[in-house]
């Protein structure tokens, strides 16, 4: 007796896992298509409308170290990032 209802439940999920799927609108609508040779303006982000971003005075001495890979230096700037893969960039300013 439990074979034969195992057996009607397996016929049923086959029959309810091969149901076609009704799908509303064409492929198109599913798709995003973007021309990449097209020229589309240049916008400027902010990263505190996606991010949290939060400043935090550091050391000021001569002795301080970080650890990370330095990103790139400037006349009053650096930016660092960490070793750990957790997102975080460091942006030094002296």
């Amino acid at each position: 007796m439990k074979r034969v209802n195992s057996i009607w439940a397996v016929i049923l999920f086959m029959m309810a896992g091969c149901g076609g799927s009704s799908k509303s609108g064409s492929e198109s609508d599913t798709f995003i298509t973007v021309d990449v040779k097209s020229s589309y303006p240049k916008k400027e982000l902010i990263l505190q409308d996606f991010m949290d971003v939060e400043y935090i005075p550091l050391e000021t001495s001569k002795d301080f170290l970080t650890q990370g890979f330095v990103q790139a230096i400037g006349k009053n700037i650096i930016i660092v990032k960490n070793f750990v893969r957790d997102g975080n960039i460091f942006n030094y300013k002296f």
